[in-house]
């Protein structure tokens, strides 16, 4: 009845891949991968085994991230998802083992681990079951829980262990929450005295009762565990696959460093992160570059800050907003609905710095159309453009029209063709791009603007006055200094119908870096990342510390990889990634995937050696070694202070670049092969 350790057994053998994909073999390949029955093989199915709540259920994982990471994985299989849900962890695991699916991603009891049969995934982080309670109790084991009742939801991991320690403990009591309640509200039923003590989970170094004064964590039920995703007896081909992919794939994926903290904490941190959405001319991609007019605008207000940047690139205003709320971002600067923010009085928005109203434009000759008349027409929008958002709000509030959609990467000349060959009666564009488009096209006219609630403002939490009026500031000088008026004269005005944003190489070595980065096991888009930060797409630079070529290999490295030419973009790149790998290597055990990425890139940038002394430095001050952000990072933002002669800043920097344009490279991409199957087709 001492501490527990509740670490799940893990596997290290790895079996081959079957890679003969005959046509005649698909259905018993299928069946291989998934582990499953004829049936799902025949249907291309994965079945995912969760918790009824799940994202409730694991605070200290990003579910969100996962869930992603399995759909994305489930589209380059060509495989359908299935969720299976259950309300206890032995209820997956029962299922895993009876067949009934093919894959667990809940954290399970330590009395699953002796089951044999039972495939665990690379680790996907680490977390601690934590006993709190009463501040007034002197408890530091589970032996003095004597006479307690202790809460935990039926759907703990733990849930098993504790009814068996109920047994044997005089008087302890197990008060069963429900599935689907918080972690905040469990640590509330202690400071309301509800009961004595909770189970929860919590990653290395968060405190999750610091808001819940009369509640105090007693004692650590265990230690270190690990998440991870489980599969079936069977199941080799289906893990080795989705473990491949989770070394990949895993960065791509935002879990950044949940903090809050006005003006003083953002310049503690040196980095004002930026949650926005890719949008034409506002936040866009030219040759492997963020720019647009909001780029501009917030990277001219980091400099008057004295701030670095990081970008997080979102996709909807759901889920803009709830980074901002949840402390993973610190300001919004893409264009969202007002009138959402105005009324969530956790946020706030800045004044409004700049304005461009959608416009109706139909064929000359018939009267100008508003928004009223509209309804049953066909109106024509470019996907995940703001007139798209607009004409989503008009839909919402009862407009009826047969919405016609064109590629993201097609430009509004492609609408003006739509409407001349009659195919759609009108077209919503912005009012920057309509003097131009009707000069292009004389037989085109201009109807009504459309009202639309996508201001040009910020948006900010409400606490942070701070921030706020240097936002204020910041926007207000902007604008009497015309700045405003020349980037959007820039980006909007002066490009006219230009194509600003479309599906195009990233650099010019797309191909080269496609074909290492695979062989290799990285995403390519995080080595393009990398390669721009080193040297721009330039295979001739060098630079003073004597790195050669698009990935600056030092001589001495290059010659230990076999480059004997870093200067030649095929050998450059191969060194690079190859040297990547490598340090990537060296980070194993229980980091994280994503992890293990970062550590190689800082690795890459600063040496093995120096990435291991911060990772010392952590553990010495009680921070987790085995997470790059917030932890090993601050150590080395720490060191910086401290021992000038290393690059530990640029490092920092050069890891969080390199993410902040990596998630930027993804979402490009994502966005912009949204509808890529027609040039227009209805609205869903």
């Amino acid at each position: 009845l001492s501490h527990m350790h509740c670490r799940q057994a893990s596997s290290r053998r790895r079996l081959p891949l079957c890679r003969t994909l005959l046509i005649v073999q698909a259905a018993a390949v299928c069946l291989l991968l998934l582990g499953a029955s004829a049936a799902s093989a025949e249907t291309e199915v994965l079945r995912v085994l969760k918790l009824r709540h799940h994202e409730l259920n694991h605070p200290h994982r990003d579910t969100a991230g996962e869930f992603r990471m399995l759909s994305d994985f489930a589209r380059q299989e060509q495989l359908e998802l299935h969720w299976i849900d259950a309300i206890q962890t032995s209820d997956l695991s029962a299922k895993l083992q009876r067949g009934e699916g093919d894959i667990v991603i809940a954290d399970l009891g330590p009395e699953t681990a002796p089951l044999t049969g039972m495939l665990p995934s690379i680790s996907l982080g680490t977390y601690r079951n934590l006993v709190y309670g009463r501040s007034d109790l002197a408890v530091d084991n589970p032996l003095d829980l004597v006479g307690l009742k202790v809460a935990a939801p039926v759907s703990s991991p733990l849930w098993t262990y504790l009814n068996d320690l109920s047994g044997r403990i005089p008087g302890l009591e197990i008060v069963a929450l429900p599935d689907n309640v918080r972690r905040e509200a469990i640590l509330a039923g202690i400071n309301a005295r509800s009961y004595d003590a909770a189970i929860v989970s919590a990653r290395m170094q968060e405190h999750p009762a610091e808001a819940f004064p009369r509640v105090k964590k007693l004692f650590e039920l265990s230690s270190e565990n690990t998440s991870r995703w489980f599969f079936a007896a069977g199941g080799e081909a289906l893990r080795e696959r989705l473990d491949a992919y989770l070394l990949r794939y895993q960065a791509m994926v935002s879990a950044s460093r949940v903090a809050f903290g006005d003006l003083d904490r953002i310049g503690s941190r040196h980095v004002l992160r930026v949650v926005t959405r890719v949008d034409p001319g506002n936040y866009f991609v030219r040759d492997g570059s963020p720019t647009g007019f909001e780029f501009e605008l917030v990277r001219e207000f980091s400099r008057h800050l004295g701030l670095n940047l990081e970008f997080l690139v979102a996709e909807t205003d759901a889920q803009i907003l709830d980074w901002l709320r949840r402390g993973i971002g610190d300001v919004v600067t893409t264009r969202i609905n007002s009138q959402a923010a105005r009324g969530d009085p956790a946020l706030t928005q800045s004044v409004h710095y700049h304005y461009s109203p959608s416009v109706i434009v139909h064929r000359a000759g018939s009267r100008g159309l508003a928004a009223a008349d509209l309804a049953g027409r066909r109106v024509g929008v470019v996907t995940n453009s703001m007139e798209h958002r607009v004409l989503g709000e008009l839909l919402a509030n009862g407009l009826y029209t047969k919405t016609r959609l064109i590629r993201p990467d097609r430009t509004v000349d492609e609408l003006a063709r739509l409407l001349i060959d009659e195919k759609i009666d009108a077209a919503l564009v912005d009012a920057q791009v309509v003097s131009t488009l009707l000069a292009a096209h004389p037989g085109l006219a201009a109807g009504a603007s459309v009202p639309n609630s996508f201001d040009y403002a910020w948006t900010l939490r409400a606490a942070d006055n701070k921030l706020e009026r240097k936002v204020n500031e910041f926007l207000r000088e902007q604008h009497r200094s015309a700045v405003i008026a020349m980037l959007a004269d820039r980006y909007t005005e002066r490009a006219g119908v230009a194509r600003p944003v479309r599906l195009e190489p990233l650099s010019p070595f797309d191909d080269l870096v496609r074909r290492h980065a695979a062989a290799n096991g990285f995403d390519w888009r995080l080595i393009v990342a990398q390669m721009y930060l080193e040297s721009r797409f330039d295979p001739r630079a060098e630079s003073r510390s004597g790195g050669r070529g698009l990935m600056q290999l030092q001589p001495a490295t290059a010659k230990s990889l076999g480059v004997h030419d870093p200067f030649d973009p095929e050998s450059g790149i191969r060194g690079g990634v190859v040297y990547l790998e490598k340090m990537r290597q060296l980070f194993t055990g229980d980091i994280a995937p994503r992890d293990r990425t970062w550590f190689a890139l800082a690795a890459y940038n600063i040496g093995y050696a120096g990435v291991e002394r911060a990772r010392r430095r952590a553990r010495a001050m009680g921070l987790d070694d085995t997470r790059w952000f917030g932890h090993v990072e601050q150590v080395m933002r720490l060191l910086a202070r401290e021992d000038g002669r290393y690059r530990w800043g640029t490092t920092v920097n050069y890891v969080r670049t390199i993410r902040s344009l990596y998630n930027t490279y993804h979402r490009l991409h994502e966005t912009l092969t949204v509808g890529v199957e027609a040039d227009w087709r209805p609205a869903i």
